[in-house]
């Protein structure tokens, strides 16, 4: 434990008034209160992005698709066993069979692509719900004949609800693209031009019923079971089985205990909607891990500065130290009062640099707005679009790691400075 006169002289150091000594503890409870808020700050911060754009691919990508290994389409009843297998599970939310495909849209000469989801009418409820939030125009609700797009597609195709579009299965356009071909080598000139006629577009007019913001809900077409079906002339087969979840970050736990219950059929497998984004969610995380090693870096520097300042106190104070040592003061007493006066300055700092860090997490859309206005940028970001305001997600281990990390670097600061400077002999100080 320090004596009374041990911080007693590190109060006194540390209070010097207008000093040099007085100017750079200022500058050093500063740096490590800029280190703090850095820290702090951008960690909240790129957590908070992660977590957003975690939220949206849960928001937009089924969580599970259950489908043959071969992708190919199985038979109603084979996904209506599966069915049975994974509706009763507890974690489950809901499950319906579904289509996926590729289509090419067409509308007075403008065109476009999508991939598109059929689901029946009464299952399609539980899905489109969560896409209620991206709408932007239209209904959201499913019926036969009907598509719901992303908001670029309909632009591209200047597309309104209501109007109706002409969609061609992708693989029509395929058969269609390789006949054009096998027609183009025959020689024959007659059944050259008969191949040619032979070759037709089977085209599917549907109705535009809405359309939602593909920044927030992805890019997908949605359609009603038997819409699809008709599309891509699949009669009453499917691709497969999709899962929603109660809890979709606990997916890949889920899918583990699928597998070992066998709810799985053989033959199945499953893509979830961490497929999606799992390389940008690995960046992203890699991202967050080297700003802590920059970030880290500063904190470090802010520590050089409470050694600088150290340096100068005991440098400045050398006679007083040899006085003392001379009296009969022990180094560790003597180092004390110096290790104690980086404590100090460590615990200002690190409670300065908390707070402030706080106020700008608090004010941080406030803090965009007035960087927007004053760059001439947009100040007000769009309602509903991704990230229309700066996401923050506050961590406190990593704040009380943050804060503990901080006043251990300031005293590991102060040692060298105070090892040194209790070493001195006493009689070459009084001398000096």
């Amino acid at each position: 434990m320090l004596s009374n006169v041990t911080l007693f002289l590190a109060r006194r150091y540390l209070r010097a008034k207008r000093s040099f000594v007085s100017v750079i503890t200022v500058i050093s409870i500063l740096g490590v209160a800029v280190g703090v808020l850095m820290m702090i700050v951008v960690s909240s911060v790129m957590k908070g992005f992660e977590g957003e754009f975690r939220k949206a691919l849960i928001g937009s990508e089924p969580h599970i698709l259950l489908h043959p290994q071969d992708r190919k389409p199985t038979t109603a009843k084979a996904a209506a066993d599966v069915l049975a297998q994974v509706l009763p599970q507890p974690d489950v939310l809901a499950a319906s069979g579904y289509i996926l495909g590729f289509m090419y849209a067409e509308r007075e000469g403008q065109q476009s692509a999508l991939d598109v989801i059929g689901l029946p009418e009464d299952g399609a409820k539980f899905y489109m719900a969560k896409l209620a939030r991206h709408r932007l125009e239209g209904s959201l609700e499913l019926r036969h004949g009907g598509v719901v797009c992303a908001d670029y597609i309909a632009g591209q195709l200047n597309a309104h609800p209501g109007d109706k579009i002409s969609v061609y299965a992708s693989t029509n356009v395929t058969s269609a693209v390789q006949r054009f071909r096998v027609a183009s080598d025959e020689q024959d000139e007659a059944k050259r031009h008969a191949a040619y006629k032979d070759i037709k577009l089977h085209a599917r007019e549907i109705i535009l019923q809405g359309y939602t913001r593909s920044e927030t809900a992805g890019a997908y077409g949605y359609t009603t079971l038997e819409t699809a079906q008709q599309i891509f002339g699949l009669g009453e087969q499917v691709h497969g089985v999709l899962v929603e979840l109660k809890q979709p970050g606990e997916v890949k736990e889920l899918m583990k205990r699928f597998t070992a219950s066998g709810i799985i059929p053989a033959g199945w497998s499953a893509s979830l909607w961490t497929d999606a984004g799992d390389a940008r969610l690995a960046a992203m995380s890699n991202e967050r891990v080297m700003m802590w090693i920059v970030l880290l870096i500063i904190a470090v520097v802010a520590a050089f500065s409470v050694m600088n300042t150290t340096i100068t106190v005991t440098t400045q104070k050398r006679r007083e130290i040899g006085v003392l040592t001379a009296l009969g003061s022990r180094q560790s007493q003597i180092i004390g009062i110096f290790v104690a006066q980086a404590a100090f300055v460590g615990t200002l700092g690190t409670l300065t640099g908390l707070t402030l860090s706080g106020l700008v997490l608090w004010l941080r859309d406030d803090i965009r707005m007035g960087i927007a206005i004053l760059s001439g940028g947009n100040a007000d970001a769009s309602s509903g679009m991704f990230l229309s305001t700066i996401p923050a997600q506050i961590e406190p281990w990593f704040i009380l790691a943050t804060c503990l990390g901080s006043i251990t670097l300031c005293l590991l600061a102060a040692l060298p400075p105070a090892w040194l400077a209790a070493r001195v002999d006493p009689a070459v100080a009084l001398r000096d």
